[in-house]
């Protein structure tokens, strides 16, 4: 595997699956930024708005914006050396600019501003029904759920390599996903 580190987004639909293979690639010990904007939900319902991001879209996205750009620059906490040479992204950047452009409050700034990023490999969980399951963080039916799916794979597909992970048990898609990190970056 090429030495330098190699920046992996796990991304996709909501209550795809997605935290649940970032937690497990926790146990495995791989470094992981996770997700800022379930934190940024429950800081807006502190201040008595049940969705944040519906209620001010723009002021949500510009403080996860900063967040996340720490994050991409590693000043958000710093990532422990291991062997594995990758470091995984809870959702990155440019979820942003597809959540926005999902409710029609993107601007050509924005595209222009994700664009700046770039990771080595995306991950995407599709909408997955059968584990679907709402919170008081995800707020949206399943039917809005699938509604963010294309617009977060179109943010990433412009250009970044993507890759659905089939819909598996936890360990599998895991497993999908260390294999293919083995052959990519060979």
């Amino acid at each position: 595997m090429n030495m330098s580190l190699k920046r992996i987004v796990i991304s996709g639909s909501p209550g795809g699956g997605k935290t649940s293979i970032v937690r497990e690639l926790a146990l495995k010990g791989y470094p992981i930024f996770e997700e800022y904007s379930r934190i940024l939900i429950q800081q807006g319902q502190a201040e008595g708005k049940r969705n944040a991001f519906l209620a001010d879209p723009l002021l949500f996205s510009d403080r996860l914006f900063e967040f996340r750009k720490a994050q991409f620059y590693h000043t958000a906490e710093p990532i422990p050396v291991t062997s594995t040479h990758v470091v995984f992204y809870d959702r990155g950047i440019h979820d942003i600019y597809a959540y926005l452009k999902a409710i029609g409050r993107h601007t050509p700034d924005w595209k222009t501003k994700v664009a700046l990023f770039q990771y080595d490999l995306v991950f995407l969980v599709e909408p997955w029904e059968e584990i679907y399951q709402q919170d008081e963080q995800r707020l949206e039916t399943f039917e809005q759920a699938q509604g963010y799916f294309p617009y977060i794979e179109s943010a990433y597909k412009s250009n970044h390599k993507v890759v659905v992970v089939p819909k598996d048990s936890i360990v599998s898609r895991v497993s999908f996903i260390e294999s293919y990190i083995q052959t990519f970056f060979v």
